[in-house]
């Protein structure tokens, strides 16, 4: 059995080590994918701000001479005058954690975003700035908003999308990041108690409590500065339609399975099934296998302790010197040994003795000399004090 555990030890170790190694070749190629798409969208947003400059300097300049701009032209990346690519419009670009949570700062973060369909913000950056409207969706992979009916930009179709006699720009809804809006909520003016219209720019989720059954999570959303509870839109709830392909809430709610304690809840057949019965991974093994593991074991054990008086030559060889060398003891220093170790130890400490004392002399020789070239003076012995001897 301990074989079994330790093959399937191995075999979980491999599966970890190869998924974590595909979980890592997965990482790399979003990481590429994401700084590809955000450089082409770099690239595509710089060369339309270019060919705006270059287009208001020559309708100032020319005036009635400026050149037409609204003919099937297309630019490098494939749009025509006044139109931006699909992908720009949606911002497909992929985010890193931190890009989505800088998105949603002002609304709680993404974890507990504090917007829902169904709230009126304004757009604060870009063509629509000022414009009031209603949140229809949120794509929370992006932390982006779609507006009703608002947000329209002329974007270029697909080269597969475009047939004879189908113009190929297209009017679509674009998106907005959530950090270009803030929320538009009533709130009564403080001074003269009506009640207006209200940028907000902060929201913080209060309140935060988990349903385990359902798995949703409810909390509500706060002004910090106000302390005022801001309530949820209140949306229509969805109407599911029958359909002839629908099964009755009678025949779901029918109890068709009552389990006994006289017989399993499952034939045998069935475990197999659903369980690999030959996995590597398996754990559970019933008992006649786990006894016929136990009686190969047992057998093998036996099997080696019949043979332990059969030994080769060499075998036998060495355990007559192991029993010479256990009969001899360790080995004892005699005190001519001693007296030969201690010889040894002094005359190496003799020699380090007069290596020290060479390297002082020398110091002081170097020394003398630095001083002799940097034409420093020496001093002069007064009397009784011996004089350094010449170099």
């Amino acid at each position: 059995m301990d074989k079994l555990l330790r093959r399937v030890r191995m075999a979980e170790g491999q599966v970890g080590r190869r998924n974590k190694k595909r979980s890592l070749i997965k990482h790399i190629v979003h990481k590429n994918d994401r700084k590809r798409a955000m450089k082409g969208l770099r690239a595509e947003a710089g060369s339309q701000l270019k060919q705006a400059i270059v287009a208001r300097h020559e309708d100032w300049e020319l005036g009635p001479l400026a050149p037409r701009r609204d003919v099937s032209k297309v630019d490098e990346f494939g749009n025509y005058w006044g139109s931006i690519s699909a992908q720009h419009a949606m911002l497909e670009a992929p985010l890193k954690p931190e890009e989505k949570e800088a998105r949603a700062a002002w609304c709680g973060g993404s974890q507990y975003l504090c917007l829902a369909p169904g709230d009126r913000v304004v757009v604060l950056e870009g063509a629509y700035k000022g414009k009031i409207g209603v949140i229809e969706t949120i794509k929370k992979d992006i932390m982006a908003l779609e507006l009703v009916n608002d947000l329209r930009v002329n974007a270029v179709l697909p080269e597969f999308m475009v047939t004879d006699g189908v113009s190929p720009v297209n009017v679509m809804s674009s998106v907005i990041p959530i950090s270009s809006v803030r929320l538009v909520h009533p709130l009564p003016d403080p001074k003269t108690g009506k009640v207006r219209d209200v940028i907000i720019r902060e929201l913080k989720p209060v309140r935060i409590t988990h349903d385990r059954p359902t798995r949703k999570v409810h909390f509500s959303r706060l002004v910090p500065g106000l302390n005022a509870k801001i309530p949820w839109p209140k949306n229509a709830p969805k109407v599911h339609e029958d359909h002839d392909a629908d099964t009755l809430r009678i025949d779901v709610e029918e109890r068709t399975f009552v389990p006994t304690l006289l017989r399993p809840p499952m034939p045998e057949a069935v475990i197999d099934e659903l369980r690999n019965r030959y996995s590597i991974f398996r754990t559970r093994h019933t008992p006649e296998y786990i006894a016929q593991k136990e009686a190969e074991e047992a057998e093998k054990k036996a099997l080696k302790a019949k043979n332990a008086g059969l030994l080769t030559p060499i075998q036998e060889f060495n355990r007559q010197q192991r029993a010479l060398r256990r009969e001899r003891g360790q080995p004892v220093l005699t005190e001519e040994m001693l007296q030969k170790i201690g010889e040894v130890i002094a005359k190496n400490k003799q020699r380090q003795q007069a290596a020290a004392g060479l390297n002082a002399d020398v110091n002081e020789v170097v020394s003398r000399v630095e001083k002799i070239q940097l034409n420093e003076t020496p001093s002069i012995p007064k009397d009784g004090e011996s004089q350094p001897p010449p170099l």
